[in-house]
């Protein structure tokens, strides 16, 4: 196999020691280097700052930095996205609206050690607003009755200092013989994932696999299973919301759809040329 492109991104939330959190999202790849960042607001998450960076692009063409004044205001909550698709207007606005949402999700993820601040008195009583507010969202919240773990209980050997969470994806390209293999993997203060597929000239997948390493719970590693759906699918082209079609839902995982989603915009970018996909 021949490496043929590669995107990487590191996610971190931040105090700033004082009423605000930073999120900053960097992605660096094999034709891009790029800074997404929020700054919020600790009690209400209200977006005071979005700003981004372009380092590098193709043939310089996004080069640059700005801010985002549209989204002053909203809150960098499950409700952002349809504010950063009207805030994040020209020519990289697809790239800074994933940076600016892999930030947001990461200030979500951040939440759970900010739950006083939030206004939960205990790590329970903000677990238990989970389980009541996002009942069969996921494999996870629809299986209560099998879990071994609460999510305080599983969240209680963390201890955060200034960096209340992190993030890490790695998708890469490999070209070989009839096709391409695409791998995945994240890893972050909560999970550990990788995904492997395997793709011939026509854009067809052959084979998908993956492992769950670390989660909040066994329940969440039979997501796994679910990979084995795209067998036969034409995955260049294929948007996140038909991922999540595919593998998401009551009985799926939006941190494997997410880290999917990532690894089809990397194929994307890899320049690899599919028989009849997009023609």
């Amino acid at each position: 196999m021949e490496l043929i492109h590669q995107n990487n991104w590191f996610c971190s939330v931040k105090d700033t020691h004082a009423a605000d959190l930073v999120g900053e999202t960097v992605l660096i790849g094999t034709d891009i280097e790029a800074v997404g960042r929020l700054i919020v607001n600790k009690k209400t998450f209200a977006i005071i700052d979005a700003s981004w960076e372009i380092i590098r692009s193709p043939g310089c063409a996004m080069n640059g930095s700005g801010t985002v004044p549209g989204l002053i205001g909203v809150t960098a909550y499950f409700n952002a996205g349809s504010f950063l698709r009207r805030a994040v207007e020209g020519k990289p606005g697809e790239l800074v609206r994933g940076l600016l949402a892999e930030c947001v999700r990461g200030i979500i993820q951040a939440e759970t050690f900010l739950y006083k601040e939030r206004g939960y008195p205990t790590p329970e009583a903000y677990g238990e607003y989970w389980e009541r507010s996002y009942l069969d969202s996921c494999r996870y919240y629809s299986n209560l009755n099998r879990i071994s773990l609460r999510w305080p209980e599983y969240i209680a050997k963390i201890r955060p200092g200034d960096n209340y969470f992190n993030r890490s994806k790695t998708c890469s390209i490999y070209k070989q013989p009839g096709g391409v293999r695409a791998t995945g993997i994240l890893s972050d203060t909560y999970h550990e994932i990788s995904v492997t597929m395997d793709l011939d000239r026509e854009g067809q997948v052959t084979g998908c696999t993956g492992s769950f390493l670390r989660a909040p719970d066994v329940v969440c590693f039979e997501n796994i299973s679910l990979l084995k759906r795209f067998s036969g699918a034409v995955f260049p082209g294929c948007h996140k919301r038909e991922i999540a079609r595919i593998i998401g839902g009551a009985q799926g995982c939006e941190h494997l759809v997410n880290l999917l989603s990532d690894m089809e915009k990397t194929i994307a970018r890899s320049g690899f040329r599919f028989n009849n996909v997009g023609a």
